[in-house]
């Protein structure tokens, strides 16, 4: 048995190339038009890919994408536009058609596409950049969305709620500085995902709602009073306040609806096919689900907030305990307090555990993980602790609730404009 991608050879009868990614068997991409591929077969198929090759790898090793490319005629390269491959690029996988397309363009396409020595370990090494980097950010993500999504870190642009103006959706650009506004609408966990930012709008009962990074397409994609938005491959995941927060997902066009779990699911983390969760019907306890809503487990006895996942650890308050600041593994074991003050807003980013020290003025705190370092980074009535980049934002309570930023090291402290 031989892959018809790496040319790897098989002893025996396999499902799964383990050099490149190829799924044997039932592979849309042999059709012999790539472009006549719609997006819902894909979408079906990426579905049954996704699942299999999880059993091998912590993320997708989209090689596929280099099946596409080889299928590409140069006929049929000089008269797809950019546009349409990046288009089949987010079919398979969504963010990665913007990620490539950053690498295309009219007098260097063909040669991206279709060069002969290293053509596949090309595309191969762009995707695995793309994932490394992309899953950093997801991490990095979370502490955001517990605290009420107001940020959310595209690379090139940061998108948020500006609180200075409305809670309206902005998008800034990370090497200017440059502010622009996306909508009116007044949102909070945001989330962007694709050509996509999603949001819910606090003007419409918190219905979540897509819109093009470019302010157009803007769309309603359920009826759910919602909060905790995270997308990942394909789907949106919220928690429905319209249902005593029960944890549910719908695809990323709201189609699809479907809830997951009957109990409260508040601060949710995705990792692979597990979502962590505080679970508001058993008095906020920590447990885990699969993401298809079996094998659901309790983790601790603590009522906890502020959920975090960060470099498989889980951070959280402990309400039971002052709101101590508490560690524990993804099973639950290995549980230890790291900080002793009543902390409030927590976001672990990196090495580092921020949070409103409401044992000394809800002032703005950071500590190392092990609980050691711990240092005051502003004088401000501290809440909603946001990251991005080098930026901590944060809500001032002292100054009507306007967005602030400080660095790391406590320089820089200023007041978005």
């Amino acid at each position: 048995m031989i892959c018809p991608v790496c040319g790897k050879s098989f002893d025996e009868i396999t499902a799964y190339c383990d050099q490149c990614g190829w799924l044997f068997g039932n592979d849309i991409t042999a059709l012999s038009d790539p472009l006549c591929v719609t997006a819902d077969d894909i979408r079906a198929y990426d579905l049954r890919v996704y699942e299999a090759r999880m059993k091998y790898h912590n993320h997708i090793n989209d090689n596929m994408i280099a099946v596409f490319a080889k299928k590409f005629s140069d006929e049929q390269l000089n008269l797809a536009s950019n546009e349409l491959i990046a288009e089949i690029f987010n079919s398979v996988s969504p963010m990665l058609g913007d990620f490539i397309l950053k690498r295309l363009s009219d007098s260097k396409k063909r040669s991206f596409l279709t060069e002969t020595d290293g053509k596949f370990l090309s595309i191969k090494n762009e995707i695995e950049n793309y994932f490394a980097e992309n899953e950093s950010v997801m991490t990095g993500m979370n502490g955001n969305t517990v605290n009420d999504g107001l940020f959310f870190n595209g690379g090139d642009l940061i998108f948020f709620s500006n609180s200075n103006d409305g809670g309206c959706l902005y998008k800034m650009y990370s090497d200017s500085g440059e502010v622009k506004r996306i909508c009116y609408d007044e949102c909070f966990s945001v989330y962007a995902y694709g050509n996509y930012i999603y949001y819910c709008n606090l003007g419409d009962n918190c219905r979540i709602y897509r819109i093009r990074r470019d302010g157009t397409a803007r769309k309603v994609l359920n009826n759910d009073m919602s909060c905790y938005i995270t997308v990942r491959d394909n789907y949106v995941y919220y928690s429905s306040r319209s249902d005593r927060y029960g944890l549910y997902r719908m695809s990323v066009d709201g189609s699809g609806r479907k809830r997951l779990i009957a109990d409260g699911a508040r601060d949710h983390y995705i990792v692979g096919d597990t979502v962590y969760f505080q679970n508001y019907s058993r008095k906020d306890r920590i447990y885990s689900v699969k993401t298809d809503g079996t094998y659901k487990k309790q983790l601790n006895d603590d009522d906890s907030s502020f959920l975090n996942y960060n470099d498989g650890k889980l951070y959280y308050c402990n309400g039971s305990d002052n709101n101590s600041v508490y560690v524990m593994n993804t099973d639950g074991s290995d549980r230890k307090k790291i900080c002793d003050d009543c902390c409030y807003y927590l976001n672990v980013s990196g090495d580092i555990v921020l949070y409103s020290n409401h044992s000394d003025g809800n002032r703005l705190y950071k500590i190392n993980k092990d609980g050691s370092g711990k240092t005051a980074l502003n004088r401000d009535d501290t809440s909603y602790i946001n990251v991005s980049g080098e930026w901590i934002y944060y809500k001032n309570r002292k100054d009507k609730n306007r967005i602030y930023k400080v660095r790391f090291d406590g320089s820089g402290w200023q007041r978005m404009e």
